[in-house]
């Protein structure tokens, strides 16, 4: 039996599905990461735990430390109670406990965690993962629809990026769930096949929903200042200071992780992104 934490949220959504067409036998957690009673009570009978739970998308590192760092530790205490066989956690490229931005020091936090824990586990580093609903091409793209008629690129939008399509995210965690004893104690790092600028990914993002944009630098001294005049007031906001770090570090991987690691080769970004074509995309930013 599987048990996945945080299997309403992006990633949840998408291995969920994917587990459910498989016949694979999992449940999702039902509760806070810090009840303890609960965590044991639905931790019985389970053979491996998929921890997908965060609270990223809330851009505030006070909640940052106590559901992905402290939420982790208490995972980790009833899991040795439980006798659980297997941690599979995903993590973000450059996630390292000395990192200068919060995120990937929480991060790094979490990994060492799970390291230290004692149970045989699995760490699947990525880069950004895009699909429907996301909080990454989607906001950008609506960013750029509230702005017109221009575009702000950060630094010019000379940052190099390598996106992953959710569902070969998924796809990944589904195959080490079908071998743990191939990925077990290994840290995996992965992206897609396709390394592009920003802005060339803004291009394409733009193109496929049938806009056009005057794109202009912003001055990297000025992206968090905007940021936060923009968005420090939102109780959900689209932009979180998370997002923003991006900009300042690179999250790009080897060449042919997927295929090397996993034996099949990531979507393309082009034909994965049809998904921005829909109505209503604009009000996304208003949306959680």
């Amino acid at each position: 039996m599987i048990l996945v934490t945080g299997a309403t949220g992006f990633i949840g959504r998408s291995l969920m599905a994917r587990l459910e067409r498989e016949g694979v036998d999992a449940r999702p957690y039902d509760g806070r990461l810090i009840t303890h009673l609960k965590l044991r009570e639905q931790l019985q009978g389970i053979h491996t735990v998929v921890h997908l739970a965060g609270a990223e998308n809330r851009g505030q590192n006070r909640l940052l430390q106590h559901v992905d760092v402290e939420g982790t530790a208490q995972l980790i205490d009833e899991c040795r109670r439980a006798g659980v066989q297997h941690l599979v956690v995903p993590s973000h490229l450059g996630a390292n406990t000395a990192a200068m931005h919060p995120l990937l020091r929480a991060k790094g936090e979490v990994e060492q965690l799970i390291r230290r824990s004692g149970i045989p586990y699995t760490i699947l580093q990525t880069a950004p993962l895009y699909g429907r609903n996301d909080r990454f091409t989607e906001i950008f793209l609506a960013l750029a629809i509230w702005s017109f008629p221009f575009v702000w690129l950060p630094g010019g939008g000379h940052m190099p990026v390598q996106p992953l399509w959710v569902e070969d995210y998924a796809r990944c965690l589904h195959i080490i769930l079908q071998q743990p004893d191939r990925y077990v104690n290994q840290t995996v790092a992965i992206a897609g096949e396709e390394r592009m600028t920003h802005r060339e990914m803004m291009q394409r993002l733009l193109t496929v929903n049938g806009r056009k944009r005057l794109m202009l630098p912003l001055p990297m001294v000025l992206v968090r200042p905007s940021a936060r005049f923009l968005f420090s007031w939102w109780y959900w906001p689209p932009l979180t200071p998370y997002a923003i770090d991006r900009f300042f570090v690179p999250a790009i991987a080897e060449p042919g992780t997927v295929l090397r690691h996993f034996g099949f080769q990531p979507a393309q970004f082009n034909g994965q992104i049809v998904y921005l074509r829909r109505p209503g995309l604009p009000w996304r930013l208003f949306r959680r």
